[in-house]
């Protein structure tokens, strides 16, 4: 059976072709990954972009039904800019929501990020994207609203999510270093869509800080929410860090709903 310890449910945009092979390159034994995904359109202008992003909340309801049905022990809607740009109190509630109707953990990226960054202690930030100005300040305003502050910030602008697939680990190394973070507790490399797990102890060897991507700190959380305590690849500053018991207990609150027929979870 797949998932002997530890069955992981990701919702990606349909355009995302990182988060599966990363995430089953880097899951420990015995433990599987299972998606689903939602429709996102490529789009012509940076004026459409944020619109594009959002619609994705509107399958959200069916995604995670249908998660939920394989007895996954946690679900992560892993796109960083589809959870962040309406708002952190946005976020939660949208999860809260989603938990309380299914009785599975809940979680997405934008907010496994500030889980992340709270088990490292960092309240400076460096933040590389690949997004364009209107989507990046939006990851500013997010993390401004949890108590962070961004120090540095280096943006490639690029429109395409399709494109951002493309991207190499080296341009992620490249963009992280290539910022002055030495203000900063921890570097951020923000983005599902962007392969990072190869660049991050690279990149922490370099700027001798923390480093923290999208992907990383939502197969953290979901691992660590699935019981899964282990250090994990790569080995990196956060994957030796438990789980912040306030992140634990917003995510598990409404947990203790019934959870839909022929659901099993473990």
């Amino acid at each position: 059976m797949y998932g002997r310890r530890a069955r992981l449910g990701v919702i990606v945009p349909s355009t995302n072709t990182t988060v599966e092979p990363e995430f089953a390159a880097h899951v420990p034994r015995d433990v599987a990954v299972f998606a689903t995904r939602v429709y996102v359109a490529e789009v012509a202008t940076e004026a459409e972009k944020a619109a594009s992003l959002l619609a994705m909340h509107e399958q959200l309801d069916r995604a995670v039904t249908e998660l939920a049905s394989a007895g996954v022990a946690a679900i992560a809607y892993a796109c960083t800019s589809g959870s962040f740009l309406a708002g952190r109190d946005s976020d939660q509630v949208m999860c809260a929501d989603l938990t309380r109707r299914t009785g599975v953990p809940i979680v997405t990226t934008s907010s496994a990020l500030v889980a992340a960054l709270r088990a490292l202690r960092a309240e400076t930030l460096a933040v590389a994207t690949p997004y364009v100005a209107p989507v990046a300040d939006g990851a500013t305003a997010y993390l401004s609203e949890t108590g962070f502050r961004v120090v540095a910030r280096n943006d490639l602008h690029i429109l395409s999510n399709l494109d951002k697939g493309r991207l190499e680990p080296t341009a992620a190394f490249a963009a992280a270093t290539g910022m002055d973070a030495s203000g900063a507790d921890a570097v951020v490399i923000s983005c599902t869509n962007w392969r990072t797990l190869d660049a991050l102890t690279a990149i922490e060897a370099e700027t001798g800080k923390p480093a923290v991507s999208s992907n990383l700190a939502t197969l953290w959380a979901l691992l660590r929410l699935a019981g899964i305590d282990d250090h994990h690849s790569p080995a990196t500053a956060l994957t030796s860090r438990a789980l912040p018991g306030i992140a634990r207990a917003e995510w598990t609150a409404a947990t203790s709903v019934p959870a839909p027929e022929g659901t099993h979870h473990g």
